[in-house]
């Protein structure tokens, strides 16, 4: 047997209650409330699939109550019909800006109210279906994303002899540092929630205009002469021209536009002494500073032909050095605030990364990440 609907039914007149109860009881289960503290009291308790609200009561009315409901996540999905003696056109419209999903005047015909309501209710839920199918939807593509970014990283990694891993690497230390900064009231409102997975999903391309570099040039265990390091310096304008064609190309200009910044301009310097650009403090976009600083901890952190691995702490006291110069000032303040968030990540990076989808490439084939 299908289970009975929920619906509240707030009204100051206890008559009202009784003879809406005599036509709903028998289809739905009701809840009576006589005034709206006293309705809020039973919402803490029931989420009904329903609410008949009357507008004009003491101490708070119809549309303070809506106001409120509107404004609860929890409540303001909750089809809401006014049940008044006021049948104004100028009341009924405003209702309808306020949010309810329809109007009946007193006295009401039974018939015609039950059909109302189980409209409405059978709306409610036709919304609910539909909002549930778009999220999983969004979820499916945001894999899809995901999967697709990682893995075009892997490609690229597989390229780079030297620096192999390295973007695997920022991408987490990356992720740690922007979740840091979001708590706080300076970068919150620079930072919103959709910039911030975006970000964090385009951070493992910063170095994909490596893809473009000679083999000779990108795999060189030693040091690059002024000419070779010329050409490797154009990987961060053909990364940041990569993104600029995409985005051209498809509806979500913010996620190819963010991306850009970062593949563009993460070697840009706060003193301006950086490149492609030059530019200089704030004329860096906010998420490529990010990506400067976490982008030099991976690389003084982990061991190359030329050199082994510093520690934490040593790296941490070269960025601090380096703050002013090549870096945001504010920026090497909170990571090393955070530093010991930063160096868990550091401790733990390969099994952060086993839980990501990047593969890697052999010369005889590819094959997932975890095997032989």
């Amino acid at each position: 047997m299908e289970k009975k609907k929920k619906i509240l039914m707030v009204d100051d007149v206890d008559l009202n209650h009784r003879t809406a109860g005599t036509v709903l009881e028998d289809t739905y289960e009701l809840y009576m409330a006589l005034s709206a503290a006293e309705g809020f009291q039973i919402l803490e308790k029931v989420i009904p699939d329903l609410i008949l609200l009357d507008i004009i009561m003491p101490e708070m009315d119809g549309y303070e109550m809506l106001k409120i409901l509107k404004k609860k996540p929890e409540y303001k999905n909750i089809p809401v019909i006014f049940l008044t003696a006021d049948s104004r056109p100028e009341t009924e419209v405003e209702g309808f800006n306020c949010g309810i999903v329809d109007f009946i005047t007193k006295p009401f015909v039974p018939i015609v109210m039950k059909k109302r309501i189980e409209t409405q209710i059978a709306l409610a839920e036709y919304e609910r279906g539909l909002e549930a199918l778009v999220e999983a939807k969004v979820e499916e593509i945001e894999k899809m994303y995901d999967l697709i970014t990682v893995s075009f990283a892997g490609l690229v990694e597989s390229r780079d002899g030297v620096t192999g891993g390295h973007l695997k690497n920022t991408s987490i230390y990356f992720a740690a540092f922007v979740e840091h900064l979001v708590t706080l009231p300076e970068y919150r409102e620079q930072l919103p929630e959709s910039l911030l997975k975006k970000a964090c999903r385009t951070a493992p391309l910063h170095d994909v205009g490596k893809i473009a570099v000679e083999d000779a040039v990108l795999r060189k265990a030693g040091s690059l002469s002024d000419a070779e390091f010329e050409q490797m310096k154009l990987h961060s304008v053909i990364g940041g021209e990569i993104f600029k064609f995409i985005g051209e190309r498809i509806p979500d200009r913010e996620f190819a536009g963010i991306a850009e910044q970062i593949a563009r301009y993460h070697h840009e310097k706060w003193n301006g002494k950086g490149y492609p650009e030059g530019l200089k403090g704030t004329e860096i976009p906010l998420v490529a500073r990010i990506m400067s600083i976490v982008d030099v901890y991976d690389a003084l952190t982990s061991e190359r032909p030329y050199k082994k691995p510093f520690s934490h702490e040593r790296s941490m006291t070269m960025i601090a050095e380096k703050s002013g110069a090549d870096f945001d000032p504010a920026l090497v303040a909170q990571f090393v605030n955070m530093g010991e968030r930063i160096n868990e990540c550091l401790q733990m990076k390969e099994q952060m990364l086993l839980e990501k989808q990047f593969f890697r490439f052999k010369k005889q084939g590819v094959f997932p990440k975890d095997a032989d």
